[in-house]
């Protein structure tokens, strides 16, 4: 019953710390964090320990596939190139720097043990990224590269981790061994995710039964990562790669109901499980805090600094040498300086970083503690903390600062949305007036009429404003807004006074909300 009572608790402080999140236009995972914090220092407060099974089983599989079947396949092959350069090349790159740069502010810390950190702190987090990153208007290729690395750089970075883990517990290392391995997890594992998401759509292709396929769907990335568990590949990239599959083929997989039902679904569960994963993080720092008394204050602040510092500064020198010399080797031009910087900043490290240090050994194969295991854990939440409350909070401002938005292409965006939908309603036209003579109905049926005269009119709307202003286009949007919560209000008005039956009530509020939701901004779903 306490676990029950627990639980009810901090689903209840993730409620409240939304709606202040919301209001007040920071990052809900910033704030959890904080509140984590806050509530681990509290006195009386049980000492609830993340553990990383859980974290790689049950928080990270979904949050990793909503994020990769919302993943434009399209996009992602246009920035593939430079996703793998940061996924792999920069991964192993900050496992090596990170780990020079500890073992010389440390040295009686083995190298083995310092190339860990680097292995944990490497890969960028995409539950942070994704959450973070929606309150900045940041340009779309940077968004696409930052989401897509940030999906594919925990097999490298684990990979890594294991070797570096493996080395410090037997004493031995093998670069072949370890070269296969991340060759193997990782196309094996791409392998894997496409034979999965295959076979997981032809089931849900077969599927005509919204609960069930609702369950399925839910039921998808445990299945992939289950089976990459019993193959020894990465699960995360088996996830990644099915739910981009499984996400490509979305719109002819799923009837209109479903997917509707679904984004329902998954937005609840995606919000929740982020909410636990950011809020129990922050509630580690007690625990965490209290293995550290025996390490010199002034000693720990040069060690924070550097664990913090490293990463950015290598992912900064990275993509200033490697990524424009690339793409000036590709005759592309090459990003700006500024860009960079702000790329640079948004590379926030997360849960994945924390469970990989929570699940550090406690000996080695000699029995002996395993070195430096607390400092290490103590410096991952150093890393992440100082990631997600410093380079969280203050990217809006160091994009503004810098000059990076995404203006252009939000509008370039909105024209694009308007002349497709102008495109569509002419299609509609077109195939109606085509099935009429088919099958030889009057034009001038009221029931060929009613249909029409509703896409003529959405066709009319739309070429109006293709041709318009971006004030004149958010003008209209408002007038419609205004327009359907009159009808709302109305609706509800004449349900009140019992002149309505509630089964049409239902009905007609289903289509105000139907088209309430076209006309606000929304963010994608399964």
């Amino acid at each position: 019953m306490q676990s029950v009572e627990l639980i009810v608790t901090l689903l209840a402080i993730i409620g409240i710390v939304g709606a202040l999140a919301e209001r007040i236009k920071i990052a809900l995972p910033i704030l959890l964090v904080l509140a984590g914090m806050g509530i681990s220092l509290l006195p009386g407060v049980p000492d609830i320990k993340l553990e990383p099974d859980i974290v790689f089983f049950i928080f990270l599989p979904p949050l990793l596939y909503l994020d990769a079947y919302n993943t434009s396949w399209k996009e992602l092959k246009i920035v593939g190139e430079a996703v793998i350069i940061q996924a792999v090349g920069l991964v192993l790159a900050t496992v090596a720097f990170v780990g020079m740069a500890i073992h010389m502010v440390v040295p009686d810390m083995p190298w083995s043990v310092a190339f860990t950190l680097g292995a944990i702190v490497s890969p960028t987090d995409a539950v942070a990224a994704s959450a973070i990153t929606r309150f900045v208007n940041l340009p779309k290729r940077m968004m696409e590269v930052i989401k897509g690395e940030s999906l594919l750089n925990d097999a490298t970075g684990l990979v890594s981790y294991q070797f570096a883990v493996a080395a410090t517990v037997t004493g031995g290392f093998s670069f072949w061994q370890a070269f296969s391995r991340l060759s193997y997890v990782g196309v094996g594992g791409a392998l894997i995710g496409l034979a999965v998401g295959w076979y997981l759509a032809r089931i849900r292709y077969k599927l005509d039964h919204r609960p069930v396929e609702i369950i399925v769907s839910l039921l998808s990335p445990y299945v992939a990562y289950i089976l990459a568990e019993h193959l020894h590949v990465s699960g995360i990239i088996v996830v990644v790669t099915a739910g981009i599959f499984l996400g490509w083929h979305g719109p002819r997989m799923l009837s209109s109901q479903t997917r509707l039902h679904s984004t329902a679904n998954w937005e609840t569960i995606s919000y929740i499980l982020n909410g636990f994963c950011f809020l129990l993080m922050g509630m580690q720092l007690e625990s965490i805090l209290e293995k550290l008394k025996t390490y010199p204050q002034a000693h720990l602040l040069i060690w924070v600094t550097t664990a913090i510092l490293a990463p950015f500064v290598v992912r900064f020198v990275w993509t200033v040498l490697i990524v424009r010399f690339y793409l000036k080797a590709r005759n592309m031009s090459g990003p700006t300086v500024r860009s960079i910087f702000v790329f640079s900043w948004a590379g926030m490290r997360g849960v994945v970083s924390l469970a990989a240090a929570l699940a550090l050994p406690l000996t080695t194969s000699s029995g002996a503690p395993f070195p430096h295991r607390d400092l290490l854990i103590f410096l991952t939440v150093c890393v992440i903390a100082s990631s997600l409350l410093v380079q969280g909070l203050t990217l809006p401002a160091v994009a503004r600062k810098m000059g990076i938005g995404a203006d252009d292409e939000a509008d370039a965006r909105a024209e694009d949305e308007r002349k497709m939908r102008l495109s569509m309603a002419k299609e509609a036209v077109r195939r109606v007036d085509q099935v009429a003579r088919l099958k030889e109905i009057d034009l001038d049926n009221p029931a060929v009429q009613k249909v029409l005269d509703h896409h003529l009119e959405q066709a009319a709307y739309h070429a109006e404003l293709a041709g318009a202003s971006k004030e004149t286009g958010q003008l209209a949007r408002e007038l419609a807004l205004e327009a359907i919560k009159a009808q709302r209000k109305y609706l509800i008005d004449m349900r009140e006074k019992h002149e309505i039956a509630e089964e049409v009530f239902k009905l007609l509020q289903k289509d105000l909300d139907f088209e309430e939701t076209r006309l606000l901004p929304t963010e994608l779903s399964e």
